[in-house]
């Protein structure tokens, strides 16, 4: 049984909704009467519930209180857009001052909006504000990249890299380069800074099951609407790239009792900024192909 039930006597047969599905599950055996509804393949998006005129479309996973009107006056526009993104920079300076469990709410609000492949909403998050586990985290992280070290450092010698590059072996040249990032942050951990998470008072990670098909692009989008999110609720925040790549080895996600099939695809290592930045720099010019 379909999950799409369309009231006849609401209809006024605009045919909008069988033009904006996706899945093409609503159809018009002839234009100006009631759209028709397919039993299955539903991805439960809700374009149909959204877009009708006269609310004469039902949809089981969206009960009474799941639909809620937009306010246009709301909307920023598209200046006021351009400018948040303009205004957003990767921060690691952080004040001393813990974010309230409202505040990382609606980052995690903005979170759960993104788009995701099939509607599949597969993204979930941990929130991490314990200041031992975040050490930790930070440690497990320092442990996984001096194993790295020990097995790149041998790649340095010459007749190894270049015994690796003749067999094919892929991306000997890039784990050279990335040696020295991992020398630093280890030294630097040593001598008591913290250039993992530059102790930023919260950590949220983005995990999912890794069987579901495009969970680690999905996560990422996800991400991404939190990093705007907390740059219009001026805070400060940056990727943490050196955790989501140690946690390769299950190690973090062992910590935080993640589920045994899920992998962590990415973080955001967040507070409130110690500095304000007045501008914002020109990016390379966009590399455009039109055609």
């Amino acid at each position: 049984m379909s999950p799409i039930v369309i009231e006849k006597e609401k209809c006024k047969h605009c045919g909008i909704c069988v033009e904006i599905c996706p899945e093409r599950l609503l159809f018009q055996s002839e234009k100006g009467t009631v759209p028709q509804v397919l039993d299955s393949g539903c991805i439960s998006c809700g374009h149909c519930v959204a877009i009708c005129p006269t609310e004469a479309i039902t949809h089981t996973d969206f009960p009474p209180g799941s639909i809620h009107p937009i306010h246009p006056e709301l909307l920023p526009s598209a200046e006021q857009v351009l400018e948040l993104i303009r205004d957003r920079r990767s921060v690691r300076e952080f004040r001393n001052k813990p974010v309230e469990k409202e505040v990382i709410e609606q980052i995690i609000e903005a979170a759960r909006f993104a788009p995701s492949s099939d509607n599949i909403q597969s993204t979930e998050f941990v929130v991490i504000q314990d200041k031992a586990i975040l050490a930790e985290i930070v440690r497990l992280s320092i442990d996984f990249y001096r194993r790295m070290v020990l097995f790149i450092k041998p790649m340095t010698y010459p007749l190894i890299r270049n015994l690796l590059n003749a067999i094919g072996v892929k991306k000997v040249e890039a784990a050279i380069e990335m040696l020295n990032s991992f020398m630093n942050i280890i030294k630097a951990y040593d001598d008591g800074n913290d250039l993992i998470l530059y102790n930023a008072p919260v950590l949220i990670l983005f995990h999912a099951d890794r069987q579901v098909g495009f969970a680690g692009v999905n996560a990422n989008l996800a991400l991404q609407n939190s990093a705007l999110m907390c740059e219009a609720l001026k805070l400060g925040c940056f990727y943490t790239g050196f955790v989501v790549a140690a946690c390769w080895e299950n190690r973090i996600a062992n910590l935080l009792r993640l589920p045994k099939d899920h992998k962590i695809y990415g973080g955001i290592a967040l507070g409130y900024p110690k500095f304000k930045y007045r501008n914002w720099i020109e990016r390379k010019p966009a590399r455009i192909q039109w055609k």
